[in-house]
């Protein structure tokens, strides 16, 4: 049967950690079957088999499983059929699948990932088009972009340095000599578009990859460099510090939307398998993403929540990779993880949620250098303080009556008609947005900014949207969560958006009511235009248009910035909280470039 063989070119590609023998093949055999209750004959079955300077394995069987939209508990049984093929070659394995998947202790035991820059090398080749690519933020902060995926025919011609440099490429599709290619570097999965192929032409797409995989310091496309760049942990702890951590909560969420070869979360009560409802996710996701700070100086580290001091994890420097040690949270402890395929309960491969985020390496680390993330199990180095942050300040400017600035949105009474000339809210109508001609009160509710202003002069229309924040001084990120949040998210609503217009005329008219508190204070600070809608609708079509994303704080100061910036050029070590805010800012700005925007922060001098 294995003659009638028909897959498409495509394959997760491993190092060989521990020489193969038919032995630990055959053990691997059976304890698939095993795995799904398997007790008939095989429909094939090969050990090791050779074909000029390859070895490859295969087997195919029959089982049963509850079909993925019925309850486990079901007794109706859809009969699946399950297939699995191993390719070696000079020191790597090609695996492909199909319903069945290699247990992680085999996987841990005889493979090791590939290094991100031998993908690179083999895919992203000098002279490749990339046309898709789905991307990972390599900031920390749960209100930062998580990913993002463009698709373009060059995206060499759509996406430029400054809308790249704070993401680690996750998947791309390349054009190279007429033939399209995908990559996953995280998991080694490479794949060639063609027609379905037999035995024969899969083992030679295996053994091509591979003699790619193989080439040391392969030539990469211009592209890809303008990304975050691959690093070896080594290189990374010779130099830093880890100093904080998170865990990626995208892959958790992806593989618990899989249907098919997905996993579920569960509890045992008395030994019996409960899974989680969607409350108890939601929760336990929040938990999972908060950012922790790294301690101690040892192979074996700490995490605590740096707002209560609570241990929550511990993590562990190896060689090549970052281990998840511990996950101390009662909320964690009892979780376990199963597959999708199995009965609730049943799974004989249940692991630990501890186990299964390790062992997908769902660890974000970031380190003393502010240049350098852990994600996906491999460390990325950006490059964009080369210039000692400088264009990292360019960002700010400043606002002196910040100085004075006592609380967010200042006290309301009946009679006011302003608002308070010590709150960031008078300090944006009096001061930073004072050369707007149109300026729009929008907060609450709804809101797309706390106030959006629109000037049209001196040959340049722009479209500000302001975001207001009140704080202590610090060089922490804490206070900016909700801040980039809010501006990311209404990053679209800059447009001005046709069908969301007219119920904001009506809010724009009114006058502002704060909570618990009417006022007399027009939400059209500002008109030069007798008919608002229609200068709206102008500026939005205006060719020459610029929009700009200002969050304005008075928790910062911008000398103080550049101080801890040319300190940390200078050898010292910068704080977590630092290291936090500076990628969630920077993801920030970038988040504004990709859609055509400046991202801009207004600050105490």
């Amino acid at each position: 049967m294995i003659d009638d063989l028909s897959v498409p070119t495509s394959a997760n590609f491993h190092a060989i950690r521990k020489k193969l023998s038919n032995k630990a093949i055959d053990d691997l055999f059976v304890k698939l079957r095993a795995n799904h209750g398997v007790t008939s004959q095989n429909e094939f079955k090969f050990t090791r088999e050779q074909i000029d300077e390859v070895r490859w394995s295969a087997i195919c069987f029959k089982y049963e499983s509850a079909p993925s939209f019925l309850e486990s508990t079901t007794a109706i049984r859809e009969h699946l059929c399950g297939f699995i093929l191993l390719i070696e070659h000079q020191g790597y394995v090609a695996v492909l699948s199909s319903r069945l998947s290699l247990p992680s202790s085999f996987k841990t035991t005889h493979f090791s990932a590939v290094e991100t820059a031998r993908v690179e090398g083999a895919i992203a080749k000098t002279d490749a088009v990339f046309q898709r690519m789905t991307m990972r933020n390599m900031s920390i902060s749960p209100h930062a972009m998580r990913s993002k995926t463009v698709d373009a025919p060059d995206l060499a011609n759509v996406v430029g340095p400054a809308g790249s440099r704070r993401y680690a490429p996750r998947t791309y599709s390349v054009i190279a000599n007429g033939m399209q290619s995908t990559a996953t570097p995280s998991t080694g999965r490479i794949g060639v578009r063609s027609a379905r192929a037999d035995l024969q032409d899969v083992i030679n797409f295996a053994k091509n990859v591979i003699e790619e995989l193989r080439v040391d310091n392969a030539d990469v496309s211009p592209f890809i460099r303008s990304f975050a760049r691959p690093m070896s942990l080594a290189e990374a702890l010779e130099s830093s510090e880890p100093i904080a951590m998170a865990i990626d909560t995208i892959k958790l969420s992806d593989a618990l939307e899989d249907v098919e070869e997905g996993i579920k979360l569960v509890r045992l009560d008395d030994d019996v398998a409960v899974e989680l409802s969607a409350d108890e996710l939601t929760a336990l996701l929040e938990r999972l993403g908060r950012p922790l700070n790294i301690e101690g100086g040892d192979r074996l580290r700490t995490s605590v929540d740096p707002a209560t001091g609570e241990q929550c994890a511990s993590i562990r420097l190896n060689k090549s990779r970052i281990a998840l040690r511990s996950l101390s949270s009662p909320q964690f402890s009892d979780v376990y993880v199963e597959a999708t395929g199995a009965a609730l309960g049943e799974d004989t491969g249940r692991q630990t949620l501890r186990e299964y985020l390790d062992r997908v390496n769902s660890l974000i680390v970031l380190f003393e250098d502010v240049r350098l993330a852990y994600i996906d199990g491999q460390v990325f180095r950006d490059e964009t303080l080369v210039d000692g942050g400088e264009s990292f300040l360019r960002h700010f400017s400043t606002c002196p009556p910040l100085v004075a600035v006592t609380s967010e949105k200042g006290q309301f009474t009946a009679a006011h008609t302003a608002f308070d000339g010590t709150s960031s809210f008078g300090a944006i109508v009096d001061h930073i947005a004072a050369a707007d001609p149109i300026l729009l009160c929008d907060d609450l509710g709804d809101e797309w900014a706390d106030f959006i202003g629109v000037s049209d002069g001196a040959g340049e229309t722009r479209i500000s949207f302001y975001h207001a924040k009140h704080g202590e001084l610090s060089l922490g990120a804490s206070t900016f969560h909700v801040s980039v949040s809010q501006a990311v998210k209404n990053l679209g609503n800059m447009f001005f958006p046709e069908e969301r217009i007219a119920s904001k005329l009506e809010l724009w008219g009114s006058t502002y009511n704060a909570p618990n508190q009417a006022t007399q204070i027009d939400r059209t600070i500002r008109s030069n235009v007798a008919d608002l809608g229609v200068a709206l609708r102008r500026a939005r079509a205006a060719p020459d248009v610029r929009r700009r994303a200002v969050i304005v704080t008075s928790s910062l100061s911008r000398q103080t910035l550049k101080e801890e910036l040319t300190a940390i050029q200078g050898g010292q070590r910068p704080s977590p909280s630092f290291v936090q805010l500076y990628w969630l800012l920077q993801s920030f700005f970038s988040a504004c470039t990709e859609v055509g925007a400046t991202g801009a922060v207004v600050c105490q001098p």
